[in-house]
């Protein structure tokens, strides 16, 4: 994809195909830009970016042994606030974790509590809904099927 700017008065027109730098050229139109993605120059973006680069590049089960592992002691990815690494990492994983079964579920304790989450957040709720990534809680009664 190759988004075009036409440049305002006096300035040259920009095309740009990172689909990272369109998120945060976005970002910045909606003022946006230090919420979702921090301080430029900060530690924080880079994590942010870091993150969604993962999710690119990642397997789905991969991406989520990580998440589950980096989030033992966290609520959201990067910081104490939501930012585009959760909104973009949830996307990835949602229709995998949709898909697990209950005690997959629960054997990925705090991956699953982040996807629930998220997955609630208001405005985020009606499009994961309007998705169909909708993650259901798991029951814990059901065991693990025997291996018979």
């Amino acid at each position: 994809m190759i988004v075009t700017s036409t440049g305002n008065e006096g300035e040259e027109p920009t095309s740009c195909a990172n689909p990272m730098s369109i998120m945060i050229e976005i970002a910045k139109a909606a003022y946006l830009d230090e919420v979702l993605f921090s301080a430029p120059n900060s530690k924080e973006r880079f994590e942010i970016l870091s993150f969604i680069e993962l999710a690119q590049s990642l397997s789905a089960e991969e991406l989520c042994e990580r998440v589950n592992k980096h989030l033992t002691m966290r609520m959201f990815l990067v910081g104490l606030n939501i930012t585009a690494a959760d909104i973009i990492v949830h996307l990835y994983l949602a229709e995998y974790f949709r898909d697990l079964e209950d005690f997959q579920k629960i054997a990925l304790p705090n991956a699953f509590r982040w996807i629930d989450h998220i997955q609630h957040l208001p405005g985020l709720a009606e499009q994961v809904e309007a998705l169909g990534l909708f993650v259901a809680f798991p029951d814990e009664s059901n065991s693990q099927p025997s291996k018979a």
